[in-house]
């Protein structure tokens, strides 16, 4: 059951990682009848929210990328170790980054929509979010269920038993 449980745990990972990556790097943030604009390139919009929310976006970018990195080193540790209780600060840093996407991208995406019906009607146009907002939702979604998994192995997985006892730092 734990191999399952790792296995799927991986898969939202991955899948989380492929939706933010998609949604940062996509051209259809912000979409009307002539076209649609993304995150980047950043110095082709000027306004304020629009360059607050893809900072935020590039904020979870990061992060994502950090969440790799670790998943990856704490992968390998439960591979040739086992679940320990020395394993549990990993998970929850895997669980704080992955909430802290989740956040950003909310922000993120509802910086832009709020927004969006005051750019119509500065610009007259009929903007909507495009389909790279939708993604990152996605992601974000994702990453929830990622912080849930990294939480249960934290405490369920991690924990301690009457075999094992607390190391000492001496």
């Amino acid at each position: 059951m734990a191999t399952i449980k790792r296995l799927l745990f991986t898969v939202v990972v991955i899948c989380a990682i492929v939706c933010n990556f998609f949604a940062v790097f996509s051209i259809a943030w912000v979409t009307d009848w002539s076209g649609s604009i993304g995150l980047f390139p950043l110095w082709d919009i000027t306004i304020g929210w629009y360059i607050a929310a893809s900072s935020l976006m590039y904020v979870s970018f990061l992060c994502s990328v950090l969440v790799f990195i670790q998943l990856i080193i704490t992968s390998n540790n439960v591979r040739k170790n086992g679940y320990s209780h020395l394993q549990r600060g990993k998970f929850i840093s895997i669980a704080v980054f992955s909430l802290l996407i989740t956040v950003s991208t909310a922000v993120a995406v509802i910086l832009i929509a709020v927004n969006l019906p005051h750019m119509n009607k500065k610009y007259y146009d009929n903007a909507t979010l495009g389909y790279s907002a939708w993604f990152s939702v996605a992601g974000a979604v994702f990453y929830l269920v990622v912080a849930g998994f990294s939480i249960s192995y934290a405490r369920v997985e991690c924990s301690f038993t009457k075999s094992q006892e607390p190391c000492s730092i001496i």
